[in-house]
Parts: structure tokens; sequence; C-alpha cells
């Protein structure tokens, strides 16, 4: 198991590099729930939500840092080797091929939710899948990590990649109202079932209110440069003064 070896001076720097580059490649990117992520801030807090793209461990990243969280993530041990950068803003490892890595993996993620009142995201689909794909089904990890510890705030999120209006997509984030688990009262695979359930209801709300253009209680995270159809459509005003 590859643990988190997190730099404070990497993370700036990653962080400034990675709002570069989602600005050259989104529209905005907007999040719900904001007000409650805030307020459990303090931890131990622990994220489950669906993996739609590629994105979503680094846009886990800038929510961690805009919203001053303490924050590690649990990737596929190829991923973090492949990009041993991830580490080093708060990546750690988990083999599912090996009952024994996922044993310390899961260990590792409670000891840092207990001894460090963290927040901890886990993508428990265990892969990219689909944003249209329901029902939302993942491992019994996030689970096996909550029986381990006396006490943990959980929320789940849910996220959209879309084109609406733009050339360039929009990222639409929600986080749903969070919750209490103790330890002692986990039964594993009836925690994982009820989850899915609320992470799916989660999803769907979320597609509702995209498809509704529904966003007065969005905020927005980021702001990507202007898109090539915005700029046309100044330069045929200020040339022609037509709309």
């Amino acid at each position: 198991m590859l643990p988190a070896r997190k730099n404070e001076a990497f993370m700036r720097l990653f962080e400034v590099y990675t709002r570069r580059l989602m600005r050259g490649a989104f529209d905005a990117v907007r999040l719900r729930g904001g007000a409650d992520l805030r307020a459990e801030a303090g931890g131990p807090l622990l994220l489950y939500g669906n993996h739609p793209a590629w994105w979503d461990p680094l846009f886990a990243f800038v929510i961690t840092r805009q919203f001053g969280l303490n924050g590690y993530l649990m990737g596929e041990e190829k991923q973090i080797r492949a990009y041993g950068f991830f580490r080093l803003i708060g990546g750690f490892s988990i083999n599912r091929t090996d009952s024994r890595d996922v044993a310390r993996s899961i260990r590792y993620a409670a000891e840092l939710l207990e001894k460090e009142s963290a927040t901890v995201w886990i993508f428990p689909q265990g892969g990219i899948v689909a944003q249209e794909i329901r029902p939302v089904e993942f491992l019994p990890g996030v689970a096996h990590v909550l029986r381990r510890v006396p006490e943990c705030r959980i929320m789940p999120f849910a996220w959209r990649y879309d084109f609406l209006n733009q050339a360039r997509p929009e990222v639409f984030m929600s986080f749903g109202t969070p919750e209490t688990v103790r330890g002692d009262e986990v039964d594993v695979a009836a925690l994982t079932a009820r989850l899915q359930i609320k992470l799916t209801e989660e999803c769907d709300d979320l597609r509702e209110r995209v498809l509704a253009r529904q966003f007065d209680d969005f905020e927005v995270l980021l702001r990507g440069k202007r898109s090539v159809n915005v700029v046309w459509d100044e330069w045929k005003r200020r040339l022609f003064g037509k709309p």
C-alpha cells in the first residue's frame, strides 16, 4: 500500500497549474451544497461519490484546497504508481486484486479519519463509470472504513460533465446532506445498499437540475476562458452592431 506523502509547497504549485488547466478545458465549474461542505471542514469526513471522468481526482483536489479541508483520496494502485505526484497531494493506493492490500488501505483510511480528523475522498465504483449508468453500484469499501471509525460524518457527492450553450463543456457538482455514522452500528451489507441508493438519488437530482437549467443554488467554483462562440459574438456586435 502506497501511503500519502503530502507536500504543501508542491500542493500550492500544483493547485495553480490545475486551475489553469481547468480554465482551458471547461466553460465553468458549478457547485451545489458548498455551505454544508464548509461546515464539515473540521472532519472527520468521508466523501463518497460517482466517478464519471479522468478529471474527478483533480476536482477533488481543487475543492479540498478551496474549502480548507485536510484532504486525502483513495486511488487505484496502478494509477498512483504511474502518477506518483498524486501522493504529494494526498493520494494513497488500494490494490483490489490483493485482499491484504485492501485491508491495509481500509485501515489507513480509517486512521486518517480517526487520528487526523481528515477528509477522505472515495470513488467506490472502483473505476470510471459513465455518468448515466443506473443504478449506481459500488464496492463495500466505504462501509468497511466506517466500521473502523468510532464516529464519522459522511456526505455523498455527484458530478456531471455536460455541453450546454458554449463550445466547452461545463462541470456540475452537488454535495448531499451530511449524516453521522457510528462504527459500532455498521452492518457492511446494509450500509452499502443504503449509500448506493443515496448516491443514485443525488446523481439523478443533479441530472434533473442540469436538464432543467436550475442553477440558482449553484456557486461558480471556477470560470473558464471565453469560448470561440463568445468571442465571435462580441466581434459581430462591435463590427456590425448585431447581437
